[in-house]
């Protein structure tokens, strides 16, 4: 299975947790999807980092919210760290990234 199967030993460690991959055909093509999401659903944000870049403009841009929300993916990469989680490090990761870059165009610019 490529692998996966050691992603979630702590699943298979706990009780009330499936096993990864799920026995279920719809669960393990949820569970393989996810790493898609993780990498694809940040990407979303890089239109408004082009954007802010290119017209050095980031008027409507709120400084403290972007902030606040590259400290929320970072609470969530020590999450995923500590649960071994890797779609969910991946994700926020790269999302508290695009927030920092968002956050840095809106004090330049």
């Amino acid at each position: 299975m490529l692998g996966f199967h050691h992603l979630r030993s702590r699943a298979l460690a706990t009780e009330g947790l499936e096993p990864f991959p799920a026995r279920s055909s719809w669960k393990r093509f949820l569970d393989h999807l996810m790493y898609g999401v993780g990498v694809l659903a940040p990407l979303a944000l890089l239109p408004q980092v082009v954007q802010i870049y290119t017209t050095k403009s980031a008027s409507g841009i709120s400084f403290a919210t972007w902030v606040l929300l590259a400290f929320f993916n970072i609470l969530w990469v020590l999450y995923g760290i500590a649960h071994k989680d890797k779609p969910i490090i991946i994700a926020h990761v790269l999302f508290a990234i695009l927030n920092t870059l968002v956050a840095v165009g809106a004090l330049l610019y």
